[in-house]
């Protein structure tokens, strides 16, 4: 027994004397020492003749490796609010001594993990947001327009990307962003909506409209309409022809382009509106960066561009890919799904493009009684669900354009919690803090490797 004790006793003492080995190789930013790359004082992106990388403020090579959801009222629901209370040793969520401890618990938790960025989707502002300042590098929201998909954007949010306004709006909102984080080293960068609804397929499967619906219902002096209508000239030879597509009467362009609310709501009646469709998508989804980048960059040009994380669960990422890497430093996508499943969608996208890639929300689920529908691929326990993520990963961090994982996320969710009755979100924690083991050890390893498994040939 003693002998198992002292076996034991060293196991530990050389993991952690591995981790502190580790952790000397980092700079203050989680990023490789080993690996220089171009020192500017901020976050970018740089190939370096063999593969893409992120690089720190100090000039060292650095992979995302992410957590999402550290959303402070994830720990103040009715089944954990107690027990949080009591750990942070506050009377309620608006107690000092509560965004203290919930910033000092996240911080030891990270730490712990190995995880070096805050990902998209964190609504906590003590770990980010001035005066507290950022001890890990994160993401920053800037949405001119709010398209994101779990808020079922209407007609009215879909502006005309074509309009002054447009671009008076995008000023507007690029200063509220910006203007007091122009100098924060931790900053990664900028993103603007979750998975924004596009394609009549990003319609179909989670949505209510989208500017291919909207603006060609405009009045005859709206920039947009214009835009639409010159570009059916281009389609169609003649307003008959158009007519047959749309089972409409316009005796002329002109009639088309002063007639407002004549298109349905619906999808796509015929192979000629999809293709129109998504072609004025495009040019709406084109202009839409255009404008939104430059006004960011007015006011904020030491950052990161990564545009909205486009779905590739649906053609949205697909059918945005090669307007979006226009304009976007890192092509930043969604997709759940399973290894192979991801390479399949990497290796028929990434030749297309010449961006770096980062998947910027998945994650990996094991139903329970109380989370029996976690987004994302159900595996049968937690040693497979630590397997498929530590295989995932290794092998997208192996890929030379890929330099960023987030996954879905730190703590769980119950379907007793307003909004998860019918789909919960699976952490690397229980609703009161307890790290599954699998699950740690696997994030653990990812972090101590990942280094090492992209800078291999």
């Amino acid at each position: 027994m003693k002998f198992i004790k002292l076996v034991f006793l060293t196991a530990i003492l050389t993991a952690c004397q591995n981790g502190v080995e580790f952790k000397s190789k980092l700079d203050q930013y989680g990023g490789w020492k080993a690996k220089k790359l171009t020192k500017t004082g901020f976050f970018h992106t740089e190939h370096d003749g063999d593969r893409w990388w992120f690089v720190t403020p100090d000039g060292n090579a650095f992979l995302s490796w992410g957590i999402n959801h550290y959303h402070a009222g994830w720990w103040a629901q009715k089944y954990n609010r107690e027990h949080w209370n009591k750990t942070f040793g506050a009377e309620n969520m608006q107690d000092e001594k509560w965004g203290q401890g919930f910033r000092e618990a996240a911080i030891k938790d990270l730490s712990r993990l190995g995880i070096n960025t805050l990902g998209w989707h964190t609504d906590a502002p003590t770990l980010t947001d001035k005066p507290f300042g950022a001890v890990f590098p994160y993401l920053r929201s800037y949405k001119p327009i709010v398209l994101d998909h779990y808020r079922n954007p209407e007609a009215k949010e879909y502006l005309d990307v074509f309009a002054p306004e447009f671009k008076n709006r995008c000023k507007e909102e690029a200063q509220k962003a910006a203007t007091d984080y122009i100098n924060d080293p931790m900053l990664l960068g900028y993103c603007m909506s979750d998975c924004p609804i596009f394609t009549d397929k990003d319609i179909q499967f989670m949505g209510v409209t989208s500017w291919s619906r909207v603006l060609p219902n405009l009045g005859f002096e709206a920039p947009g309409k214009k835009v639409y209508v010159e570009l059916m000239q281009k389609r169609y030879s003649s307003i008959k022809d158009f007519n047959s597509t749309y089972n409409t009467n316009f005796s002329s362009w002109k009639e088309l382009a002063k007639t407002e609310n004549w298109k349905e709501n619906t999808v796509p009646k015929s192979d000629n509106e999809k293709v129109d469709n998504e072609a004025f998508t495009l040019l709406c989804v084109d202009k839409y960066y255009e404008v939104a980048k430059a006004e960011l960059m007015a006011v904020d040009s030491n950052h990161l561009f990564l545009g909205d994380k486009l779905n590739g669960n649906t053609d949205n990422l697909e059918a945005a890919l090669e307007v979006a890497a226009k304009y976007v430093d890192v092509m930043v996508y969604q997709f759940y799904g399973t290894l192979e499943q991801q390479e399949t969608l990497l290796n028929k996208l990434v030749p297309t493009v010449k961006v770096p890639f980062m998947n910027g929300d998945i994650g990996f689920s094991t139903p329970t009684e109380m989370m029996p529908n976690p987004h994302g691929p159900h595996a049968k326990d937690q040693t497979e669900r630590a397997v498929w993520l530590k295989e995932s990963v290794n092998t997208c961090f192996a890929r030379p354009e890929f330099i960023g994982w987030h996954m879905c996320g730190i703590i769980d969710t119950w379907k007793t919690m307003p909004t998860k009755e019918y789909a919960q979100h699976q952490g690397l924690m229980t609703v009161t803090g307890e790290f599954y083991p699998e699950m740690e050890d696997a994030v653990r390893n990812i972090a101590d490797n990942m280094y090492k498994i992209a800078n291999t040939k």
